[in-house]
């Protein structure tokens, strides 16, 4: 298993907050609630606690979401209502940074979360920033995957 950790949560890749520290925009720690632990963790994730209100309008999202429309509206209900929004885990987000210095997001899961504050008109959403490569882009794209980023 010690093997297997060297690799799976490379620091490197599994970074917290911008390089610098450099703020993108309003962070917030996850508490340390019992009930959300397993909720607020995915593969990608683990090694990270910080999440970032990241706004909507900067997130790619390449892959067409099929939804589930009684989820998206539970989900909007729940965001809704100011006392149960962080019952709502953050989504996970591949941060890329480009050949050029820009900064590129992509999100593949948290389409019904992503639906739900789009719907809501709301201009951010939580999400936990994963360190990736145009190599990791490539796993989830293959050849739709552009071959540089700006």
């Amino acid at each position: 298993m010690n093997f297997i950790k060297q690799f799976a949560l490379q620091p490197s890749r599994r970074i917290a907050a911008p390089p610098s520290g450099q703020k993108l925009w309003a962070t917030q720690k996850l508490g340390n609630s019992k009930r959300m632990a397993s909720l607020d963790n995915s593969v990608h994730s683990a090694g990270i606690e910080e999440v970032h209100n990241v706004p909507m309008s900067v997130i790619k999202r390449p892959i067409p979401s099929v939804l589930d429309e009684m989820k998206v509206q539970s989900l909007m209900a729940t965001i809704d209502a100011e006392t149960n929004a962080d019952d709502v885990p953050p989504v996970d987000i591949l941060w890329i940074t480009g050949s050029e210095g820009g900064n590129y997001y992509f999100s593949f899961g948290g389409c019904h979360r992503f639906e739900a504050h789009k719907r809501l008109n709301r201009e951010t959403i939580k999400a936990k920033l994963v360190r990736s490569t145009l190599g990791d882009l490539y796993h989830y794209m293959g050849s739709s995957a552009p071959k540089y980023l700006a």
